[in-house]
């Protein structure tokens, strides 16, 4: 019962009592038993009493009130799905003004389903300078190897900077398991020599239109078609690198590429 309803039956309860202990005055008329009627139990408005032929009335509460939820915009929209060719321009013109890049990487290699290598570190390019420079991290995050190159020559430096060797770009991207990780600024080079097919809705697919046989995956950010994920498979063994934290664009520190006093 409600509180509002119990005290108001309280009170007249009250004065019934009170009413009974006071004296009498002898009634010039036959008494008249007084009846004390309680309020009704207020219903909501919509509720509707219902006599059934087993006992009393009962009380049908409405069902709820469903309001549709207005559809969010932001959820509901999905992404595009690219064509093919379509997917292939907006690579391409990526590549075109790509001007700076720094992304961090996370790679592993398996052969058979069977992990071969892991690895991890920071990539940084300057598309003007046609330098890159890859920071191979260790598992505490700190710079256990740094390559630095203007895709002619490569310096390879120990984790403090010290050089180890000196190499040609073409020697060493040979060695390479994921080469397309280094090509950045030459993506449109790249899908000349490749046939391109949509497999998923922003997933590219690259085969060799002559040579090795293998497939490589690009797989695009939705918003901008900027390549996230960079996978290739050959025969058994496969290699993906995962880019995170990509800056595209954003201008680099001048002494990124100084390393050894090789690169100006």
């Amino acid at each position: 019962m409600k509180p509002f309803i119990s005290k108001f039956l309280f009170i007249i309860c009250g004065c019934v009592v009170l009413a009974a202990c006071s004296p009498k005055e002898e009634p010039s008329m036959p008494a008249i038993e007084e009846t004390v009627t309680v309020e009704e139990e207020v219903l909501p408005p919509t509720a509707q009493k219902l006599d059934t032929p087993q006992g009393p009335a009962e009380i049908v509460q409405p069902a709820e009130e469903t309001t549709a939820k207005p559809a969010e915009t932001a959820a509901a929209k999905t992404a595009k799905t690219l064509y093919p060719n379509e997917a292939v321009i907006r690579v391409k013109a990526w590549d075109d003004k790509l001007k700076f890049l720094k992304t961090r990487f996370e790679q592993t290699t398996t052969y058979d389903g069977v992990p071969v290598s892991k690895s991890q570190g920071v990539l940084y390019y300057d598309k003007d300078k046609n330098l890159l420079r890859l920071d191979t991290l260790d598992t505490d995050g700190k710079t256990d190897q740094t390559a630095v190159t203007d895709k002619q020559k490569i310096l390879i430096l120990d984790g403090q900077g010290r050089e180890i060797t000196t190499l040609s770009w073409t020697e060493w991207q040979q060695g390479q398991p994921n080469q397309a990780l280094f090509d950045f600024g030459n993506y449109t080079a790249l899908l000349a020599r490749h046939n391109a097919a949509l497999q998923e809705p922003h997933v590219l697919a690259l085969t060799p239109k002559e040579g090795e046989k293998y497939t490589l995956y690009l797989t695009l950010d939705p918003k901008d078609s900027f390549p996230t994920n960079i996978k290739i498979v050959s025969d058994l063994m496969v290699t993906e690198a995962a880019l995170l934290d990509i800056q595209k664009n954003q201008p680099l520190p001048f002494n990124t590429f100084r390393a050894g006093g090789l690169f100006k």
